[in-house]
């Protein structure tokens, strides 16, 4: 049953794993003990955002990617939300509305100071609008979406992504039950095109481990 690991079909999702309840077995079951041990590991030394690196050419850009979700369409009230946010926070937007922003409106700005120098700062939002160029039930949308994800992991200097992750994809851009074109897969991180600058992912998601392995196999990493 464990072999069975089709995306969205896996055995944990079948009877009788999906409801198991080990109180529920008949009573004399035998079960294994198995002991967990967990050790501190040594702190790291260089885990601190390098911001000088970030800011050294009086500009950061930074790529935000909601991947689509089953849950309400939860990338959808999110990009909106922060979209809300950035204003608040004083961010000029290319465009009059949350509602006419898309793909090819460019980022909202801010100037900012850091370290008693002016750093302009540069966030592109990007998420499945339904009936629009990014539509996540699509092909064309998810090719998009994914083409958009790609950009900015081969341009930006930081990279942010909320959404699904799993053991057989790196980020989930599109509605998978529709199209596999929003898939940007772990194995395709280490061919693309990165900078060998500094650069920072973020990635929000499950089982995003396979992404850090994947982005140590990229040349430019």
């Amino acid at each position: 049953d464990m072999a069975n690991l089709a995306a969205g079909a896996e055995w944990f999702r079948s009877a009788p794993w999906e409801d198991f309840d080990p109180r529920a077995l008949p009573a004399g079951t035998a079960f294994d003990t198995i002991d967990l041990v967990i050790t501190p590991q040594p702190r790291s030394l260089d885990g601190w955002i390098d911001t000088p690196k970030l800011f050294a050419d009086g500009k950061v850009t930074i790529g935000v990617h909601f991947g689509w979700d089953y849950h309400s369409a939860a990338h959808l009230t999110a990009s909106k939300d922060f979209y809300a946010w950035l204003i608040k926070k004083g961010f000029k937007s290319p465009v009059a509305s949350y509602d006419k922003l898309t793909r090819t409106s460019g980022p909202l700005t801010k100037t900012i100071t850091a370290n008693k120098k002016p750093v302009k700062v540069e966030v592109s939002l990007f998420w499945g609008k339904p009936g629009a160029s990014t539509d996540p039930d699509t092909e064309a949308g998810g090719a998009n979406l994914k083409a958009d994800l790609i950009k900015s992991l081969e341009t930006r200097e930081v990279i942010i992504y909320s959404g699904h992750s799993g053991p057989f994809w790196g980020f989930s851009m599109a509605n998978w039950n529709k199209t596999e074109a929003g898939e940007l897969d772990d194995n395709e991180l280490k061919s693309l095109a990165m900078p060998a600058t500094f650069q920072m992912v973020l990635a929000e998601g499950c089982e995003t481990y396979a992404i850090g392995e994947a982005f140590f196999a990229n040349p430019a990493k």
